[in-house]
C-alpha cells in the first residue's frame, strides 16, 4: 500500500499525541499531605502563619523536583479550634487520602485529635504540641516540638539561676493539656513555694481577681502560661502593680503580637522556648525573604515551623520505599535533619530532641540569651 506523505505525517502526529497521552495518564498522582489547623476561631491569626510556612515549604519542595518526580500537594481544613471542627476538618483530609497531617495548632488539640487520626493509620505530626500526654508512644505520632518535660526542666532550671525562692503560675485553661503538663513539669524540678491561678480566656476573664492572686502571695517570680494577647494584658496589669521580680512565659506568646498588646511592659521578659530569633542561617535568611515577598508578612516563629516541619516530611517521604503512615515514620526516624531552624533528630517514639534558649524582650525585639 502506497502512503502518501499528508498521511504519514498524520499517522506520526496520532502516534506522538497518544504517546503523549499514554505518558500523561502513567504519570503518578501527587503525594497529598494535610493541614490542620485553627483558621477561623479564638486565635486563628496564628494558623494564618502556620499555612503561609507551609504553602511555601510545599512551593520550594516541588520546584526541587517534588517527591522523586511527583508532586507534593497539601490539603489545607480549618479546625476552628473546636471539638466537632477538629473530627471534621481531620476527617476530611483522611477521606482524601493523605498519608500525613500536621496539626493542631493548640496541644489540647492535638491531644483529641491523636486516637481518631492514628487510628485511620495517617502520621499525626506537628510543632505546636508540647503536652507530655503524647510523649513515648510507639504509634504514629511525630513532633518538631519541645516536649514539656524538657520545657518545664529548663524553667525550673532557669528560677534556680536567678534566685527564686516563690513562682506564681498563671494558667489559662483553653490550652489545659499545655498548660497543667506544663506546671506540673517545672514543680518536678523546682523546690520552691508555689501558687497557681487559673482562667480561660474563652470567657470574661476578672483581672481584678486574677492578678490580685497573683500578687497577694509576694511571689519572686511569675510564669505566664498564656497565649501572646493575654500575656501582654498579663504583663500590663503587673506593672500597673509595680510587680518588679522576674517574669516568664512560654513560647506560646513568642509572636508578634505580643508587643502589641504587652507594649513597654514586656521589657525584660523572658520566653523559654526552642526558636531563636537571632537566626542567621542562610537558609532561614532566604525563607524570611520569601515570606514577606510572597504573603506581605514577617517570618515568625509559627511559619519557620511549618516550613521546618514540611521539609522535614519531605526529606523523609523521599527514602520511603512506600508511601504509607509506617514507612513515613520510620524513614522520619531514621534520619537526622539540618534545618532552617538548626539540627534535629528524633527519639525512638518520634519525640524531637533539640536545644532550648532563653530569650529575653529587649525594645520590643525578641534577642536570644543563650542555650539554658
Amino acid at each position: 500500500m502506497k502512503l502518501h506523505f499528508h498521511h504519514l505525517v498524520l499517522l506520526l502526529s496520532s502516534f506522538v499525541c497518544l504517546s503523549f497521552l499514554t505518558s500523561c495518564n502513567q504519570q503518578e498522582p501527587p503525594i497529598k499531605i494535610g493541614l490542620s489547623i485553627n483558621l477561623s476561631g479564638r486565635g486563628g491569626e496564628a494558623g494564618e502563619h502556620i499555612r503561609d510556612g507551609a504553602l511555601l515549604a510545599v512551593e520550594d519542595v516541588n520546584n526541587s523536583g517534588g517527591i522523586n518526580g511527583r508532586l507534593l500537594e497539601l490539603l489545607i481544613r480549618d479546625d476552628k479550634n473546636s471539638d466537632e471542627g477538629i473530627r471534621k476538618a481531620d476527617e476530611s483530609l483522611i477521606d482524601e487520602g493523605v498519608v500525613a497531617i500536621i496539626g493542631h495548632s493548640y496541644s489540647s488539640n492535638t491531644v483529641k485529635a491523636h486516637p481518631f487520626v492514628t487510628s485511620r493509620n495517617t502520621l499525626l505530626i506537628t510543632a505546636y504540641t508540647g503536652s507530655t500526654q503524647l510523649s513515648g508512644q510507639d504509634d504514629l505520632f511525630v513532633r518538631t516540638s519541645v516536649d514539656c518535660s524538657l520545657l518545664g526542666q529548663k524553667t525550673a532550671t532557669l528560677l534556680k539561676q536567678k534566685g527564686v525562692q516563690s513562682v506564681a503560675f498563671l494558667k489559662d485553661m483553653t490550652n489545659s493539656a499545655f498548660v497543667v503538663d506544663y506546671a506540673n513539669r517545672i514543680q518536678e524540678h523546682f523546690s520552691g513555694a508555689v501558687m497557681e491561678v487559673e482562667f480561660n480566656s474563652r470567657e470574661h476573664a476578672d483581672w481584678e481577681r486574677i492578678i490580685h492572686e497573683l500578687l497577694e502571695p509576694q511571689p519572686d517570680a511569675i510564669v505566664l502560661l498564656t497565649e501572646a494577647s493575654m500575656t501582654g494584658v498579663a504583663l500590663q496589669k503587673i506593672a500597673a502593680r509595680n510587680f518588679t521580680g522576674t517574669r516568664i512565659a512560654t513560647l506560646w506568646a513568642q509572636t508578634p503580637g505580643l508587643m502589641r498588646h504587652a507594649g513597654n511592659s514586656a521589657e525584660g521578659l523572658s520566653i523559654i522556648t526552642f526558636i531563636t530569633p537571632d537566626n542567621t542561617r542562610p537558609a532561614y535568611m532566604r525563607f524570611a525573604h520569601e515570606i514577606e515577598a510572597k504573603f506581605h508578612k514577617k517570618a515568625t516563629a509559627r511559619s519557620t515551623r511549618a516550613y521546618e516541619m514540611v521539609t522535614i516530611l519531605a526529606d523523609a517521604l523521599k527514602r520511603c520505599p512506600d508511601i504509607n503512615s509506617g514507612e513515613l515514620k520510620k524513614a522520619l526516624l531514621a534520619a537526622e535533619y539540618d534545618t532552617l531552624m538548626g539540627h534535629v533528630k528524633f527519639d525512638p517514639y518520634g519525640d524531637v530532641i533539640r536545644p532550648v534558649y532563653e530569650v529575653i524582650v529587649q525594645e520590643q525585639q525578641f534577642h536570644n540569651n543563650g542555650e539554658i
